[in-house]
């Protein structure tokens, strides 16, 4: 920059003392106020700190007129006159005026080295001469002047020679051209009319602004839309860029979602198989548990601590399979395993079996149990299994917090729609606190180590989602501690007409003809000792005939030899269990004993052990543990039955 400043002001000081002083009159110094006034008519650069004078009509004016070294310090004078509007710094006013001495300086030289003296353009008769004089002079003022300033913009905006250039200055050559044109024929009106038709360049000079300025906004407007189509895009690219990561990021989820569904299915598959295994490893040592405890409570001994013993061992052999019993239900029921045997039924019917069932207990407990119901049979759909159950839990719950000497109270109610079954005692009672938890898996109102009731908290979860299977639901009251409890359980009525009792209990439990098993041949197999020792003893007492085997191998050699009436097998065996038992016997004709009737025995209790066990050829599917009555009546049934 400060090269430039000190050529330029060489050249302007050359200039000064080059310029013959006496040939300047009154019209240079009206060119001289009329550069002046026009260089205040700038329009600015967008972008840059520059402007665009139109004071170079009246620079190659003095040019035609007065010769390069006046033109030199008409250049200057213009470019501090212009520089004054946009700053007051001296080093950017001496810049300016540098860099139009410099061009106007390269203007007047050039031209006078191709054509000759600049004061005698005008007046040549060679008229090509003048054209390209003018065309030089336009050329040589623009490029020098346009290129010097785009050194020093480049720089302060960071950009290349070449673009600064390109984008800021290539489109200010109109200036020059129309200002170098203007000012020749304006040169030849002077020549022909004289000095004052100067005054024509007013107009082109206006006209050139007025274009600069349209041109000018137009082009700011056209850079707002492009910035604003530039920020759309900007937008839109983001909206892209976060749509694409949207889908990475939902792809991602996905997959691990797709990864947690499989884990959870794995886990699930191991939490079935888990339950399926301990269902297997606390139901086969109960088996002998309780199918001996059954044997010795049907014994009457001298002892009473004998008697006492056994009987006690039976009930909490019952306690521990029904633990088993609720677990493997409320893990069904959460798995949405669990299926109903529905059809028509009479809840009275249902109430009175599960009575019987607890009635013992109650009165152990000399606990008064009443229950009343309408004489009008009304008919409910359901499983008549389950909905004992339901009642079951309902009357031992009531059993269980009743102090001896209390009281339960059951009622059986029908409106036009539902039939509800009331439960209640003058016992223990529920805390307003709990009464809303009472229905919650593993909940317990006392969970302390010094709780005076046992149990895992599952009875009312359970009596709760079997309800709601049938379509029904169930509300617990209490007033609290030591006050009772009441619970109401609701079913939905159907249409259907129970005209008798004995159609409304076709879902009860049949009594079962236990008649003697004599001369029943009957062959048993299973790993387990203990197990086999009692089921060959309940049913040798019965008159049958029993042979045991402890593996499949075992029994297949011993069915060809000694044919049995009926085969009894284990599931979950070593080496071969009792589904390759099962397939291995039905693949025998009937005369090597294919056809006898089978069936399992096992410890595995869920539906789908059941339905593989009947899938697999077997008549029947008994679940250990079993007491001796009902193994007895089963065989006999199996018996009877037959393949």
């Amino acid at each position: 920059m400060w090269s430039v400043v000190a050529a330029g002001w060489v050249m302007i000081v050359f200039a000064a003392s080059r310029l013959p002083w006496s040939h300047l009159d009154l019209r240079f110094l009206v060119l001289a106020v009329m550069v002046a006034i026009s260089s205040q008519a700038a329009v600015r650069i967008p972008r840059v700190s520059g402007r665009v004078t139109l004071g170079d009509t009246f620079l190659f004016l003095t040019i035609l007129l007065y010769g390069g070294e006046a033109a030199v310090l008409m250049s200057a004078l213009e470019g501090v006159c212009a520089t004054l509007q946009i700053s007051r710094k001296p080093r950017t006013i001496l810049l300016n005026s540098a860099v139009l001495a410099i061009s106007t300086f390269f203007t007047a030289t050039i031209l006078r080295v191709f054509f000759g003296s600049p004061t005698e353009i005008v007046t040549a008769a060679n008229s090509a001469n003048f054209l390209g004089a003018i065309c030089t002079m336009a050329l040589v003022q623009y490029f020098t002047n346009t290129s010097l300033i785009a050194v020093e913009k480049s720089y302060k905006i960071n950009e290349s020679f070449w673009q600064t250039w390109k984008k800021y200055y290539l489109w200010t050559s109109i200036t020059c051209f129309a200002g170098a044109s203007a000012a020749g024929i304006i040169a030849h009106l002077i020549h022909l009319f004289g000095f004052y038709a100067v005054l024509a360049t007013v107009p082109i000079v206006a006209i050139i602004y007025f274009t600069y300025d349209i041109y000018l906004k137009n082009l700011q407007a056209s850079d707002e839309h492009a910035a604003l189509a530039q920020r759309h895009v900007e937008e839109l690219s983001k909206y892209v860029a976060d749509l694409k990561r949207s889908e990475e990021e939902r792809g991602q989820l996905l997959l691990r979602e797709q990864h947690a569904r499989a884990e959870a299915a794995a886990a699930n598959r191991m939490k079935d198989e888990f339950l399926a295994t301990l269902s297997h490893e606390l139901r086969t040592p109960l088996t002998a548990l309780y199918g001996w405890a059954c044997l010795l409570s049907e014994t009457t001994f001298a002892d009473d601590v004998a008697n006492q013993a056994a009987k006690a061992i039976e009930r909490n052999a019952k306690v521990q399979t029904q633990l088993i019993n609720d677990l493997l239900d409320v893990s069904r029921i959460i798995s949405g395993k669990l299926h109903l045997n529905v059809r028509p039924m009479d809840l009275s019917s249902v109430t009175e079996a599960a009575i019987s069932v607890v009635r013992p207990a109650a009165d152990a407990k000399s606990i008064n149990l009443t229950y009343s119901h309408p004489r009008v049979v009304r008919a409910i759909s359901g499983d008549f299994a389950r909905l004992q159950q339901v009642v079951w839990n309902l009357l031992s719950n009531a059993v269980k917090f009743t102090p001896e000497g209390g009281r339960i109270e059951v009622r059986l109610d029908y409106s036009d729609t539902q039939a509800r079954l009331t439960v209640a005692d003058d016992g223990k009672g529920i805390t307003r606190d709990f009464l809303p938890h009472v229905f919650d898996r593993f909940r317990q109102a006392d969970s302390s180590t010094t709780r005076q009731f046992g149990g895992l908290g599952l009875g009312l979860a359970i009596v709760r989602h079997l309800l709601e299977l049938h379509g029904g639901t169930v509300n617990a009251e209490s007033q609290g501690m030591n006050l009772g409890a009441t619970f109401m359980a609701s079913l939905p009525l159907i249409a259907t007409d129970l005209e008798s009792p004995s159609l409304s209990h076709s879902g009860a439990h049949r009594r079962v003809d236990l008649s003697p098993l004599s001369g029943l041949r009957v062959l048993v197999v299973d790993d387990e000792l203990d197990t086999l020792q009692l089921i060959s003893h309940c049913i040798t007492r019965r008159g049958a005939e029993v042979k045991t085997c402890d593996s499949a191998r075992a029994a297949l050699e011993l069915l060809e030899q000694w044919r049995p009436d009926v085969l009894l097998s284990d599931i979950g065996m070593p080496d071969e269990d009792g589904y390759s038992l099962i397939s291995k016997v039905r693949a025998l004709p009937p005369e090597r004993g294919g056809h006898t009737p089978a069936a399992a025995f096992t410890a595995y209790a869920r539906e789908e052990d059941r339905a593989r066990a009947l899938a697999s050829g077997y008549q029947m599917h008994m679940v250990k543990p079993i007491s001796s009555e009902e193994l007895v009546s089963m065989l006999a049934r199996l018996a009877a039955t037959g393949f």
